[in-house]
């Protein structure tokens, strides 16, 4: 037997890099299934979600790419036979034990949204992955726009602490060197709206990627291009890999547990432990600070992702 990491999956068929080499290979017909706490990172992948009131279920596995995978040759063709423990596990998109996830978000067309930005981080954030964050097409924005954009990311950067970087998607010679330092022996995945320009970024970091990059259509107001699958490729000495884009998400966190995924509202002093800092709530640090040390966008999608995950549990 043999290990490896799965860097591609097409039509049932995996791609497993074992050391330099390409290795394909299938799935056993009937996965192992295992028993799994509600905490466990391969829960995340499991799109019936547990029950509050269950601790514990058997789910049937499927390798996705990003696993690290035992496989073996049988008559000929080589079947994965185990998985190792996954350190992390996202459905949006499909992939697991990644160390970063560079989001690119487009400044114009289309418009640039802080609620998907917020909506993404917070399933990056229950996944222990930190975004670094790409503003796209700041070339389409006007001055006023672009100065916007800036002013509400500047609270991302300073307030969160997270990387942000604007990138003009016509100039292929901006200075990438900064974000190709961070990309360094890591595993590293592109993903953000559908249009954003995740295909013309991908090339511009890495000359010769070649992945066919198109002008937005006008008239779905989307990218032309596509990107169907999940590779992994060897770059910088780790694996970077560009995923399908999204023009909405889903959100896989609990409503109770949302407030601890906007670490600025722990700074503030609520009376009661519990608080979920709604609006009308009473002696909230978290309200009475909108506008001041806490951004008010950020609070709004805060009462929207709340809102969201409410309306969606009732389709359970």
């Amino acid at each position: 037997m043999a290990t490896g990491r799965i860097v591609n999956l097409n039509a049932g068929v995996y791609q497993i890099l074992d050391g330099n080499n390409i290795i394909e290979a299938r799935a056993r017909g009937k996965f192992r299934k295992m028993k799994l706490s509600k905490e466990s990172a391969f829960n995340k992948g499991n799109n019936n979600k547990l029950s509050n009131k269950i601790d514990t279920q058997y789910v049937k596995l499927s390798p996705k790419v990003g696993d690290l995978v035992t496989y073996e040759l049988n008559d000929g063709i080589n079947y994965i036979t185990d998985l190792e423990p996954r350190k992390n596990d996202l459905i949006r998109p499909d992939i697991c034990n990644v160390d970063q996830i560079i989001l690119i978000m487009s400044a114009k067309e289309p418009d640039f949204s802080s609620y998907l930005l917020d909506l993404f981080i917070v399933n990056l954030k229950s996944s222990n992955i930190k975004p670094i964050i790409i503003i796209s097409k700041i070339d389409l924005a006007s001055e006023e726009e672009l100065n916007k954009i800036k002013e509400t990311m500047s609270y991302y950067k300073e307030k969160l602490n997270y990387e942000v970087f604007y990138v003009n998607s016509k100039d292929l010679n901006t200075d990438l060197s900064e974000i190709k330092e961070l990309l360094k022996n890591k595993i590293t995945v592109l993903s953000g709206q559908t249009g954003a320009g995740k295909s013309t970024f991908i090339n511009a970091l890495i000359p010769g990627f070649n992945l066919a990059t198109q002008e937005i259509s006008d008239a779905l107001n989307r990218g032309k291009h596509t990107t169907r699958q999940i590779h992994l490729y060897q770059e910088f000495g780790g694996l970077v890999g560009d995923t399908p884009g999204f023009s909405k998400l889903e959100i896989f966190v609990e409503q109770s547990d949302l407030a601890s995924y906007f670490p600025e509202f722990k700074q503030e002093f609520c009376r009661f432990k519990d608080c979920r800092h709604l609006k009308g709530s009473k002696d909230c640090g978290v309200i009475e600070n909108i506008g001041k040390t806490i951004l008010k966008s950020r609070y709004d999608n805060y009462i929207k992702i709340y809102e969201k995950i409410e309306k969606d549990s009732k389709r359970y």
